[in-house]
């Protein structure tokens, strides 16, 4: 009884650890459109780094199954998708094309 206790100890110890060590969400994405450079979506700088929660793109912008949306920049440029945080107010405006090559690659 006392050796079961002990593993489930040490087990649940590093539990916490090993969070941290996986990557965040789907990781990188990439997207590649027609007609320009492909486009690589990185979850660690957007939680990580930017503080965002999840849930602010899923369910709310984008589905959770790939493939689910058709994205394009009309539509970003008239604030959906990336263009709903990407606006030139909460962040750099997808509309600037000084900004593509910030996305595009």
């Amino acid at each position: 009884m006392k050796k079961a206790f002990l593993i489930c100890f040490v087990l649940l110890s590093f539990a916490p650890l090993n969070a941290f060590a996986q990557k965040v969400g789907g990781g990188d994405l990439t997207f590649t459109p027609k007609n320009a450079h492909s486009v690589v979506f990185s979850h660690q700088i957007h939680v990580t780094v930017k503080g965002l929660k999840c849930s602010g793109c899923h369910y709310q912008v984008f589905q959770m199954t790939k493939g689910s949306y058709k994205m394009d920049m009309s539509k970003m440029t008239k604030g959906d998708f990336c263009g709903k945080c990407h606006n030139g107010q909460k962040s750099f405006d997808v509309k600037d094309p000084k900004n593509c090559d910030k996305c595009h690659k």
